[in-house]
């Protein structure tokens, strides 16, 4: 399984490539599998609809200021001289405030910069949603490995049980040994059993990947014995500087650093201008009226919010300064969690397993001369299929943790098509 491509594929549903439809009696392989949730898991919907949002807020806060149409009407229905409409002074006015201080531009910087914000957040999703589909893919191919070996087990205490029952029946082997092979064939089918629910339970998780409530395949393919190489720790490190999360943490910073030019910005006062015409009934005249206003208080306020926003950059500074030793800890334990599982997985295959294989293989032969007893024999198949349940684990583990060291060392150059 080559799991540098997830974020090939996270990149190419971010574009709107759609994967062919499976069908049940087609296998189902990891790439189809990723391709499949990235175009239809409704996280990824979530996040592009936010993001619309987003840049329809950020298009809205880049308009300039709207103009304002308004009127007065003055001295009517008054007493005396002032009754009726004589002396009513009608004025029509059109105004518009006059942001001052580079206001509109601060706007607009703080708009791209929340719009590059929920985009990366966008990517990062789609990276956890391959991730996490990649490690259910895994689980099926490995509870489909399960369920083999368990069926096979079924069938070695089957047949075993059949030989002692003829042994005992010729007075060679005690009825004890047809007991004990026969709860040996019980055991099994109750393995065989877990292992049927364990795999139903894994296919469920990943169909629910991309949205279905029952699986709509038959199998799972993949090369799960091969176990890919792994970058040198140092590389991988080196990686962590440039990842979603990190990128994440800048692009905050730049939103951050947007609204503190805002809220300086607002330290200079817009003015309200407002031009019209006043018509005075009384003299039969009108003339132009300009109206000119400032609000007070602006540079006091300015400068709260950009104390503010100067103790959030301080903040995050720490924040992000924590979770790089905190992301280089859990890069570490995962690594080597990883050359462990291979250590084990390689040393089980090459070396344990076909051993055991060989002791079953000398004892079966030794059973069926009448040599050994039942137990040796029963002792040397449980010893065998728990190695290779051990294999399955150490290779399930690796291909799991791999996933996982890639989650976190993806990078943007790494979503390149």
């Amino acid at each position: 399984m080559n799991l540098r491509c997830l974020l090939v594929l996270a990149f190419a549903g971010a574009c709107g490539i759609v994967p062919l439809s499976g069908r049940a009696a087609d296998p189902l392989r990891l790439e189809n599998a990723i391709a499949r949730a990235l175009a239809s898991n409704p996280t990824i919907a979530a996040e592009q609809a936010q993001l619309q949002a987003v840049q329809a807020k950020a298009q809205r806060e880049a308009l300039p200021t709207p103009y304002t149409v308004g009127g007065e009407l003055d001295n009517i229905v008054g007493t005396g001289a002032l009754s009726g409409f004589t002396s009513a002074e009608t004025t029509l006015r059109i105004g518009r405030v006059l942001e001052l201080g580079g206001k509109r531009q601060a706007r607009q910087a703080l708009g791209a910069a929340e719009v590059s914000q929920q985009q990366n957040q966008a990517d990062a999703a789609r990276i956890q949603i391959a991730s996490r589909t990649a490690a259910r893919f895994i689980e099926v191919v490995a509870g489909q490995r399960r369920l083999a070996y368990a069926q096979e087990r079924v069938t070695q205490a089957e047949r075993t049980r059949r030989e002692v029952a003829a042994w005992v029946a010729a007075a060679r082997n005690p009825e004890s040994d047809l007991r004990a092979a026969e709860i040996a064939v019980a055991e099994a089918e109750l393995d065989r059993q877990h292992a049927e629910h364990e795999l139903l339970s894994a296919r469920m998780t990943l169909a629910s990947s991309w949205g279905s409530f029952e699986p709509d395949f038959e199998t799972a393919v993949g090369a799960f014995d091969a176990l890919p190489a792994i970058e040198p720790f140092e590389r991988l490190v080196a990686r962590l500087a440039t990842t979603p999360e990190q990128r994440a943490n800048l692009l905050e910073a730049e939103t951050i650093a947007a609204r503190r030019r805002v809220a300086q910005a607002a330290a200079k006062p817009d003015l309200n201008v407002s031009l019209g015409v006043r018509r005075l009934e009384a003299l039969d005249d009108q003339g132009l009226v300009l109206s000119v206003s400032m609000p007070l208080g602006s540079r006091v306020r300015s400068a709260y919010s950009v104390t503010e926003a100067d103790a959030q950059l301080a903040a995050l500074h720490l924040r992000r300064d924590a979770q790089r030793f905190e992301r280089h800890q859990e890069l570490f334990e995962r690594y080597q969690e990883l050359n462990h599982a291979r250590v084990e997985a390689e040393t089980l295959r090459a070396s344990m397993i076909p051993k055991a294989e060989q002791a079953l293989a000398f004892t079966r032969r030794g059973f069926e001369a009448g040599r050994f007893s039942f137990v040796a024999l029963a002792q040397s198949q449980k010893t065998l299929f728990e190695l290779r349940e051990r294999s399955t684990e150490a290779a399930a583990r690796y291909h799991t943790m791999l996933v996982e060291v890639e989650r976190l060392t993806a990078v943007a150059q790494d979503t390149a098509p």
